[in-house]
């Protein structure tokens, strides 16, 4: 990669169609995530359209609140309803620095309607900074269970 070309989240964010809706039970929510090998998933309406995020931070907090009915309670009573997001095209940079000056743990990616694509984490972070320092691309050490978009299977076929 030369100077002149600027990373962006598409470069490094894992892309994938995994989400979970509001009515979700949490332990089906957390069953997904431990199954695909994922930390973060995001939260989506009826249309599809990102409402928040899901951590297995947040899964185990709610568990732990003393007025939470554990076996009923849904994504919605866990979740993060303000999630930060940005599209695939954001210069890198720009969001590892909100990531930093906000302490977040992922950064969820957007389509142009709102729909997420795919999650910019800091297990991404690191993958981006292993690259720089090795000077060269590399493989993600940590493989998830995600299927790919429909978008990534689109660009790999043009490639």
């Amino acid at each position: 990669m030369t100077q002149q070309q600027t990373l962006t989240v598409a470069d490094y964010m894992t892309e994938y169609t995994a989400t979970v809706e509001t009515g979700m039970q949490l332990d089906d929510a957390l069953d997904r995530m431990y199954s695909a090998n994922i930390r973060h998933l995001p939260v989506v309406n009826e249309d599809g359209k990102l409402v928040g995020v899901l951590s297995t931070r947040d899964v185990l907090l709610a568990r732990a609140m003393r007025d939470q009915d554990a076996a009923n309670a849904t994504v919605e009573a866990a979740m993060t309803h303000a999630p930060v997001s940005c599209s695939a095209d954001e210069p890198l940079v720009s969001v590892v620095e909100r990531m930093e000056r906000n302490r977040l743990g992922s950064v969820v990616v957007t389509r142009e309607a709102g729909e997420p694509c795919g999650i910019f984490t800091t297990t991404d972070a690191l993958r981006a900074l292993r690259s720089q320092l090795l000077g060269r691309p590399v493989t993600p050490l940590v493989e998830t269970e995600v299927e790919p978009t429909e978008v990534e299977e689109e660009s790999d076929a043009a490639r």
